[in-house]
């Protein structure tokens, strides 16, 4: 009788259930490192493969590597790494000796990932040489007794050292996690408010991955072109091959359009992840007649995606492709998600994100500035009212690293179990369906009553010169901030145009400022989310507002 193996409990476990299945298929396909000036003019070309053996068997050197090092449970390792071979490796290598990868978006600006690090004090720091040039000049990681570079960095052990004495102590011994001891700690973009480092445990990141790939049907063999690196880390995991095309992953509104394609097409991609911003530039800019016959379904989170995006992808798949937009957060995700072909059969009026995934729970409960101690009758809402979305399940993290008071003040206990407080706001139709109405922190307090942001926005871009709006309040005067199509100027007549507009729906008829902005700011992570705050503050410098 052959002995049967304990599952996984950790994503490195899946990985090596890959590599040992398929060791010869192709996890990864990166961009090569340009070596000459000719190197932007052949990117189709400058690419190379990893496989899953490779792959494997270097997590294991690198593993043992950092474990002769004194890296292991618990410890914690701050991860400023680009998408490359060694982003991965290093991940999965953290995971299997049970460190605490602390992941913290570099496009949020030095300053804030200065005081993410101070937050989360890592014993170790991993990066490029641009971050340890970084390191040294800002006085990150003080405390740090062990720096490792990605390629040669004066001044820290390399990462090359570090694999070579894997090799040479051979594969390290199982660990167990200890109890409470998080897997990972990834900050918040800070979009509303400073970034947080948000806990996931093992058992978390495997809910995650399994309920991705149960709900979009992804296989092993399964090709996805991966443009946020959080989502292509489950990739190798998923027994995917993950393709990272050549672009910025801390400006995905950049993206070349055409680069994308040329990397669908050359890799034969069958799933994509991207952010709105990403589609969006995807739909707008894709040389003509583009179709990708192979890419039947394409991911996106990280904010509403809207209607006319998700068409213009879809004008550029086969038959049969769907655009599926999940709504969530870093606290927890997925929530609920929605497919498009259901989603462009609704009435276009308000944004969609779906039903609740299965194994989430998902209410709404009344807004309430403050702590809640437990889910009681009185918080309900009723149907069809806007509430504060509150999910519990496998996805949702434990807690916030090293804040206690930010724990306490999202967390509810729903009936015995603690639940997430999304910040978010929400109705359920009678389908059982979310339509998103904002974030609570976007509520206009108006002397008519609240206003919510999304479904405010979503009645003013249904002007054909609007190609985006927020609303802000300057206050308790609400405003409309637009973001004009292409070649359109605010002028006297166009903005009366604007306010009838805004006055034919009872959501926006007591809305009578309007004010334009050349390119709304948003979010550093996903380029997506309207930074209303900023917007807030510069409203109340115009003239125009009283």
């Amino acid at each position: 009788m052959t002995a049967r193996t304990a599952p996984p409990t950790a994503l490195d476990g899946w990985l090596a259930e890959h590599a040992r299945a398929r060791p010869d298929a192709p996890a990864l396909v990166l961009p090569t490192a340009g070596r000459s000036w000719l190197e932007p003019l052949l990117a189709d070309r400058a690419t190379h493969e990893v496989t899953f053996g490779t792959l494997e068997r270097r997590v294991n050197d690198v593993a043992a590597g950092l474990r002769s090092a004194g890296v292991g449970p618990g410890t914690r390792v701050a991860l400023l790494v680009p998408p490359s071979d060694d982003f991965f490796v290093v991940a999965y290598a953290l995971v299997r000796v049970r460190a605490v990868p602390v992941v913290v978006d570099p496009g949020i600006g030095l300053r804030r990932v200065g005081r993410c690090l101070e937050q989360a004090a890592p014993e170790v720091f991993v990066g490029t040489a641009q971050a340890h040039l970084a390191r040294r000049a800002l006085g990150w990681c003080p405390g740090a007794r062990l720096a490792v570079g990605i390629g040669p960095v004066p001044g820290t052990t390399s990462l090359r050292r570090v694999e070579r004495a894997g090799r040479r102590y051979g594969p390290a011994d199982p660990v167990e996690r200890p109890a409470g001891c998080p897997a990972a700690i990834v900050f918040t973009s800070g979009s509303t408010g400073p970034p947080k480092g948000v806990e996931h445990d093992d058992e978390g990141l495997l809910a995650q991955a399994a309920l991705v790939r149960d709900l979009y049907g992804l296989v092993p063999g399964d090709v996805s072109l991966a443009t946020f690196p959080p989502f292509a880390l489950f990739g190798p995991a998923l027994g995917m091959t993950t393709v990272v095309p050549r672009m910025d992953p801390t400006r995905p509104a950049r993206v070349v359009p055409a680069r994308l394609v040329r990397a669908a097409r050359r890799t034969r991609a069958t799933v994509m992840f991207g952010s709105p911003a990403v589609l969006d530039r995807l739909g707008r800019g894709a040389p003509r007649g583009t179709i990708l016959p192979d890419l039947r379904r394409v991911i996106s989170a990280g904010a509403p995606v809207p209607r006319d995006v998700q068409r213009r992808v879809l004008a550029l798949l086969g038959a049969g492709a769907q655009v599926h937009t999940p709504y969530g957060a870093t606290e927890a995700l997925p929530v609920t998600t929605i497919g498009s072909d259901e989603l462009l059969a609704l009435p276009d009026d308000g944004i969609c994100v779906g039903r609740p995934v299965p194994g989430v729970d998902v209410t709404l409960v009344r807004v309430v500035d403050g702590p809640i101690g437990a889910l009681t009758p009185e918080l309900d809402v009723p149907d069809g009212e806007v509430g504060e979305v509150v999910v519990r399940g496998p996805v949702v993290s434990p807690r916030y690293a090293d804040r206690p008071d930010a724990t306490a003040a999202a967390t509810v206990d729903w009936d015995g179990v603690p639940a997430h407080r999304m910040g978010d706001l929400a109705a359920v139709d009678a389908d059982g369906r979310l339509w998103f109405a904002g974030r609570v922190a976007h509520v206009v307090a108006t002397e008519d009553g609240p206003l919510y942001s999304v479904p405010c926005e979503e009645v003013v871009n249904r002007h054909p010169a609007v190609r985006r709006s927020a609303l802000v309040g300057v206050g308790r005067e609400p405003v409309i901030v637009v973001e004009l199509a292409d070649r359109t100027r605010l002028t006297d007549d166009l903005r009366a145009e604007l306010v009838e507009h805004a006055a034919t729906d009872a959501r926006t008829r007591t809305i009578t400022t309007v004010l334009a902005h050349p390119r709304l700011p948003v979010d550093p992570r996903h380029n997506s989310k309207i930074d209303r705050e900023a917007l807030g503050r510069w409203a109340a410098t115009q003239g125009a507002v009283r």
